[in-house]
């Protein structure tokens, strides 16, 4: 879905008649018509926006949603869910903003210069374009820290996504089927490992399909295989309306809570997708707004459901859910089908932090083609020359760092176990290496999680984590700092308290889960 949501819509050149009106910059004293030549990447409506917003926000972490209620207490998960849904809207309206800002700021800045015919268009941001646009002194050693950072963060958060939605299938196979987590494991390397050298991953277009199925038995079944197996929905008396307990249940359970609303990482590709999203922004905002009521009205209907009718099972609520279920031939058969549907998903999650290992390796180690990129860049970061050097060279320069502006889904190579066209068999060995060891390093972690703590406790533990991490970073703290950096007008006296409390809640977020869930995966727990 991500991949889908970045590269699905090819870009379209045109001139956009821009308004800088308060429509657009939300005060903005300014009501002139400005016209200039804009690269937008799509003419998608708004209804299938809201369906991709709604794909990326409701999938197997939905499963975890009745275990975070009996962290956090049935009535402080249900706020928590409407808390972290409203608080979700807002960063994705922030950062989607944000962008708009600074590409209407350079846009202006550009039309008040003599521009010759035939100058490269004006291209829209990506998520590091606008951290570089927001913090473009933040150079040590010709680099931007601040970039850096953000591709260290979506490492990371591809890794343990990756690594969450592993254990979610060995959890599901075990418990169907009565293996052992090291023959899962195995197993699974195997597809992945395969899957991973693939270079474009259109190929695997129909998994959207495949998703979307088994997500909506998956919810389907699973409250339908509860009731069919004899149980009755009733409000659970053992679990708490508040769990006030010691231990760190609480702060996890939210971030577990936070982890399926914070889709920023997609924000600005489903925005940019949207047909005349820099002139009519207001489009934008309203498919959040309907999109994030809708996800959460789901996600909070189906644990609710869930808390009542399996909470008297003899173990109490599993996490994922579907482990609650009998092994009957339809239920097994929605197991299979969630499970091939994230056996897919994993290399797409990985291709989004390989990319980065991958250019980041082949400059270190003097790759003809990225050394001459490396340098135009840090050209670029200290004299803010990105386009004319773009105009000027025969390779593209990208907005960010390392070569990621082309979106994944525009592969210019063949489509299995090849290379770019533009690297060589040296550059091809390198990048086979390195998915190579990210695979096995995807696997190791999740073996050493399993063998720490048990298949159970690890995937609560790296959900928490994800989500109170990089979820609070990306999702919580980040968009409105870079909204203040972004709008030139003075922010009102509700606009400080909200943004305030907003990072607040991700900074309280960040220290505690993070603080509780390495604890507990440095202490380990095999009694869950």
């Amino acid at each position: 879905l991500v991949l889908s949501s970045l590269g699905g819509v090819m870009p379209e050149r045109h001139t956009l008649e821009v308004s800088l009106t308060a429509d657009l910059c939300q005060g903005e004293r300014s009501n002139r018509l400005e016209l200039f030549e804009v690269e937008e990447k799509g003419d998608v409506n708004p209804t299938a926006v809201g369906l991709n917003m709604v794909k990326c926000a409701v999938g197997a972490g939905s499963f975890t949603f009745p275990f975070a209620l009996t962290q956090t207490g049935s009535v402080c998960g249900i706020i928590g869910i409407i808390v972290f849904s409203v608080m979700a809207a807002l960063t994705m309206k922030l950062l989607a903003d944000s962008e708009k800002f600074f590409v209407v700021r350079k846009a202006k800045a550009r039309s008040a210069q003599f521009i010759p015919s035939g100058a490269p268009k004006i291209p829209r941001l990506t998520l590091p374009g606008v951290i570089r646009a927001a913090f473009p002194n933040a150079i040590l050693f010709g680099r931007n820290i601040a970039v850096g950072s953000i591709y260290v963060l979506v490492v990371l958060t591809s890794m343990g996504i990756a690594i969450a939605y592993t254990l979610f299938i060995t959890s599901t196979l075990t418990h169907a089927f009565d293996v052992s987590t090291n023959f899962v494991l195995s197993f699974l390397t195997i597809p992945v490992v395969i899957l991973s050298m693939m270079q474009s991953f259109q190929s695997l277009a129909f998994t959207s399909i495949l998703g979307d199925v088994a997500v909506t038995a998956g919810l389907v079944g699973t409250i339908w295989g509860g009731l069919a197996a004899g149980r009755t929905a009733s409000w659970p008396s053992n679990v708490p309306l508040f769990n006030y307990a010691a231990g760190g249940d609480v702060p996890r359970g939210l971030a577990t809570l936070s982890f399926m609303f914070n889709i920023q990482m997609v924000c600005l590709p489903m925005a940019q997708s949207l047909k005349d999203d820099l002139a009519r922004p207001k489009i934008f905002r309203r498919v959040v707004d309907v999109s994030y009521a809708f996800i959460a009205s789901l996600n909070m209907g189906f644990a609710i459901v869930c808390l009542l009718i399996f909470h008297d099972d003899q173990d109490g609520i599993q996490n994922p859910i579907i482990k609650n279920l009998n092994t009957g031939a339809p239920l097994q058969a929605i197991r299979v089908l969630l499970c091939l549907d994230l056996l897919f998903t994993v290399p797409m999650l990985l291709a989004v932090g390989r990319e980065v290992l991958e250019n980041s390796v082949l400059s270190l180690l003097g790759s003809e083609l990225h050394r001459k990129r490396d340098t135009m860049s840090k050209q670029a970061d200290s004299k803010g020359l990105i386009e004319r050097l773009s105009n000027e060279n025969d390779v593209e320069i990208p907005e960010d760092d390392l070569g990621l502006e082309r979106p994944l889904g525009e592969s210019k190579t063949s489509l299995f176990f090849f290379m770019n066209r533009e690297d060589t068999k040296a550059d091809l060995l390198i990048r086979l290496l390195v998915r190579l060891v990210l695979v096995g390093l995807i696997m190791s972690l999740s073996f050493g999680a399993i063998s720490n703590s048990g298949v159970n406790q690890a995937f609560t533990d790296v959900v928490a984590l994800i989500g109170g991490f990089s979820g609070a970073i990306l999702g919580l703290i980040l968009p409105p700092i870079l909204y203040s950096r972004a709008s030139h007008i003075r922010l009102t006296f509700f606009q400080i308290i909200s943004f305030s409390i907003v990072v607040l809640i991700g900074f309280g977020l960040l220290c505690s889960t993070t603080y509780y869930t390495i604890e507990d995966m440095v202490v380990g727990n095999k009694n869950t």
